[in-house]
């Protein structure tokens, strides 16, 4: 029974670092195909939905593969007395960019649609690879189990 639990554990932990590589490798293709395009303001809309927190809207104009495009990016902001809520003038000052796939590229990832706003026109990596190295570990521990490293003698 002992065994059976190490081997169903150890194929489970191949299944993922296999699932694991993949996703990385998709993430990577994402990152190097796409380009970011400046959007510029286009309205703010603010909604207070509590006593310290506001939803604002944003709908950004960009650039893609030379057609004007918009979009609708919703963000939440804190306030409080010492910090208040800023103006809209201020909120249209905000720089945002939009990376996305152009269509040249759109062969080399599985994420041709995908878009990502942010305010630096240097795509970070938002997949932490964090996950894929614990299911490293893991691996690492079925197979030390599964050859009886861990037995008292």
């Amino acid at each position: 029974m002992n065994k059976r639990i190490i081997r169903i554990t150890l194929f489970l932990c191949v299944v993922c670092f296999i699932l694991g590589i993949r996703t990385n490798w998709r993430e990577y293709t994402f990152r190097k195909a796409s380009t970011a395009a400046k959007a510029t303001v286009i309205s703010v809309d603010t909604e207070l939905t509590g006593k310290a927190i506001a939803i604002v809207d944003y709908v950004l104009a960009y650039e893609r593969d030379n057609v004007t495009d918009t979009i609708s990016h919703f963000t939440t902001e804190a306030y409080y007395k010492t910090k208040p809520l800023p103006s809209i003038e201020e909120l249209k000052n905000n720089v945002f960019y939009v990376h996305y796939v152009p269509k040249i590229k759109s062969n080399e990832t599985p994420f041709k649609d995908r878009l990502f706003i942010t305010d630096s026109n240097l795509l970070e990596n938002d997949f932490y690879t964090g996950w894929f190295i614990r299911m490293i570990f893991v691996l690492m521990v079925g197979y030390l189990l599964s050859k009886g490293c861990f037995r008292n003698n």
